[in-house]
């Protein structure tokens, strides 16, 4: 469903446009704001695929909103609709991408024809830039845990969507000049700085623009790599090493995922993947392992076997002790020689 943003101070023009839109076509979704600010506000969660706003508005004119929306570099198209007195004020919008203007009072017969060129290019061009956020984030952990198959499959689905027919070799360009910016800079915050070979990516048509993609992409992983000297074990001994320190507490998934530095959600499969168990099954497999160590000291009783290997209480720790050992706490301590 695309959508149409309206902006505009004066309460019955916005009454008006509003109306002509939803002649146009009943099935747009339609927005509407009394000014930049106001725009901007709405904007963080009404997408618009095409802006049409006046220049003269208090608290942020058209002209500052467009240039704001230029920045966010989101496919929105910009319509400015000036009266006679603004239009050379208009045209300094040029440099901020707006794609047309209109005088007012605007007409259907102006109105329409704008209408059918921009809805047709976002039908063809439109990219979602919160679709594009979330492949980063899966490109960044991919790359970062060095999971190639991940990466690969991320790679493949970036081409089919990012370098398909429809999309312009600038807007291709962009994503690629974005996304490799984005990922180096975050990368950085771990603590590591890919180098990438120098590139005018604004020569490169679509093919060698994807190309160009996947292939800084890959060195990168390849750098990071080369960076733990060959260590394939990768984030994991980290975590292991962390939650072996801690096992005695309640410490969650989401505070070692967020020590290694990836969401929960993934981490959670990453572990998975490697440890061939879950996180909480690895944890409580440890405390029983420390349980056991601790039955076979006689100076420990059995109830403080269990607290000292975190578990809450004694009627939990037999429980879990028996289900995974098949003895009972005493009944192993009785099997050790220890009263």
């Amino acid at each position: 469903m695309q959508r149409i943003l309206i902006v505009d101070d004066e309460p019955m023009i916005r009454k008006g446009f509003l109306a002509l839109v939803k002649k146009y076509d009943p099935k747009l979704e339609v927005c509407a704001a009394n000014n930049g600010l106001d725009a901007m506000q709405k904007m963080q969660h009404f997408s618009p695929d095409i802006v049409l706003t006046d220049i003269r508005m208090p608290k942020m004119d058209g002209l500052s909103l467009s240039k704001a929306i230029h920045e966010t570099k989101t496919n929105t198209s910009v319509v400015i609709i000036s009266g006679y007195d603004d239009f050379q004020y208009a045209k300094q919008c040029i440099s901020y991408g707006v794609k047309e203007y209109l005088l007012k009072p605007v007409t259907e017969a102006e109105l329409y024809p704008v209408l059918d060129k921009l809805l047709s290019l976002q039908k063809h061009t439109a990219v979602s830039l919160s679709l594009y956020e979330e492949w980063l984030k899966d490109a960044e952990e991919a790359i970062w845990t060095l999971d190639d198959i991940r990466l690969e499959e991320l790679l493949d689905r970036w081409r089919t969507t990012y370098a398909k027919e429809g999309v312009q070799v600038s807007q291709c360009q962009q994503l690629v000049a974005d996304g490799l910016d984005i990922l180096q800079r975050r990368l950085q915050a771990r603590g590591f700085k890919a180098v990438l070979p120098q590139n005018v990516i604004s020569t490169l048509n679509i093919r060698e623009a994807a190309d160009y993609f996947q292939n800084a992409i890959r060195e990168i992983a390849n750098q990071i790599l080369h960076y733990r000297s060959g260590n394939q074990k990768k984030l994991f001994d980290e975590a292991i090493r962390f939650i072996d320190l801690h096992i005695k507490e309640d410490v969650s998934l989401e505070t070692i995922a967020e020590k290694v530095g990836l969401t929960p959600a993934y981490f959670s499969h990453y572990f998975k993947k490697i440890a061939k168990e879950s996180f909480v099954q690895y944890r409580m497999r440890k405390r029983i392992e420390l349980a056991r160590a601790l039955l076979e000291m006689p100076q420990y009783k059995v109830v403080d076997a269990g607290l000292e290997a975190g578990f809450p209480n004694y009627t939990y720790f037999h429980k879990v002790f028996k289900k995974m050992t098949g003895y009972s706490p005493t009944e192993y301590r009785a099997m050790m020689g220890i009263k």
